[in-house]
């Protein structure tokens, strides 16, 4: 209702005429939103159902959608867009500029324009935004080299990096992560969950347990919940590995216990380590210090202090992961068998970490099928 018409009926005395008004102006109201262009759902609706349709996800993984997502959605928000329909290139690379003035690094940038761009294919898929606005957050569109790399780590490197480790840091807890994370291939949050118990010399193995009423989780959970798999497993170590923790054990680790009174494998005199203190373990153990002298593709000149800032010669946790499957599927383990090891779908092995050639497959499955017949 305009002013206008506020004060036209205030003058009016007979209230049956004054409803009639109102009912009629309600309508018009009504007829004109559904007209209107920039009607539709709101955004931050659309943001719930997203994450709400996302529950099997793990909890680090929703965490960073709510500190991510609602981000974009406050930036649209304040600049009048309140409806996937007004979402625009314009308003997209104008965020991305905030964000470049916000923060100084490309890997947090990523973080924030990977979710969303995640969110807006959401919605293109709904058809309630344009494909373009999508495109315009990938990574090489968007210019962003995060400075830890997410490639696989290479073998020759791994082996250099963990000689050196062993040499100059043999007992500590970067060179015993860095052995566990080679060798299991098992990712962060896994190793976050691991206590002292879990670790079996005798057996020589890690036993990976679902616990999330003590305060940790594993990324598919156990078979008891409704997980797109089961992270529960016992995962066999080399004898190098098992060294390398024991010695941990003995000369660095605080007798410490975490909230919940667990004794975790990884500790701090704080308690359980947490996986950012984890990742900082990782990127500094690959970082140029450790680094292969005959390395040609090294992008670090060595000025930097790996101890508090992130080297460009260092790796993600899950290069680490990568590198380690595709070293294991090279060495000739089968893919069901890695599925199992590494908590991964055969179908993403065989997509992203095999890196046999379809004939070398097939000869594979032959010896196999041979071997099944002798058998």
């Amino acid at each position: 209702m305009t002013d206008s018409m506020a004060d036209v009926l205030a003058d009016v005395d007979d209230p049956e005429t004054i409803e009639k008004v109102l009912a009629l102006s309600q309508s018009d109201d009504s007829a004109e939103s559904l007209t209107d262009p920039s009607g539709g759902p709101a955004l931050c609706d659309l943001y719930d159902r997203y994450l709400a349709r996302r529950r099997d996800r793990s909890p680090s993984t929703r965490a960073q959608y709510r500190r991510t997502i609602p981000d974009f959605v406050g930036f649209a928000e304040d600049d009048g867009v309140t409806t996937p329909a007004g979402i625009s290139t314009t308003l997209v690379d104008a965020y991305v500029d905030e964000l470049q003035e916000r923060y100084d690094t490309d890997a947090t940038i990523l973080t924030y324009t990977k979710n969303v761009r995640s969110w807006l294919r959401w919605l293109n898929r709904r058809d309630h935004c344009d494909d373009a606005v999508c495109r315009i957050l990938d990574k090489d569109e968007l210019g962003l080299t995060p400075r830890a790399r997410d490639e696989a780590l290479p073998t020759d490197e791994a082996a250099a990096i963990l000689g050196k480790l062993h040499q100059r840091r043999r007992g500590s807890m970067k060179h015993a992560l860095l052995e566990l994370l080679w060798n299991t291939g098992l990712r962060l949050g896994g190793v976050h969950s691991l206590d002292v118990r879990d670790f079996d010399p005798a057996n020589s193995e890690v036993c990976l347990r679902h616990r999330p009423e003590s305060g940790t989780r594993l990324k598919n959970g156990s078979e008891d919940e409704h997980t797109a798999g089961d992270g529960e497993r016992n995962v066999e170590l080399s004898d190098r590995v098992v060294t390398a923790i024991d010695s941990y054990l003995d000369h660095e680790r605080p007798a410490v216990t975490d909230d919940y009174g667990r004794d975790p494998l990884f500790a701090t005199t704080h308690g359980r380590a947490t996986r950012s203190t984890l990742r900082r373990r990782v990127y500094e153990a690959t970082s140029c210090r450790w680094a292969p002298e005959s390395s040609d593709d090294r992008s670090c000149d060595g000025s930097c202090d790996p101890d508090s800032e992130v080297c460009e010669y260092s790796y993600y946790p899950h290069a680490i992961r990568r590198g380690a499957i595709v070293r294991h599927l090279s060495g000739g383990l089968q893919p069901a068998i890695a599925s199992e090891r590494f908590d991964v779908s055969i179908e993403t092995i065989r997509k992203h970490y095999d890196p046999r050639t379809k004939r070398k497959r097939k000869e594979d499955r032959s010896a196999a099928v041979r071997t099944a017949w002798e058998g």
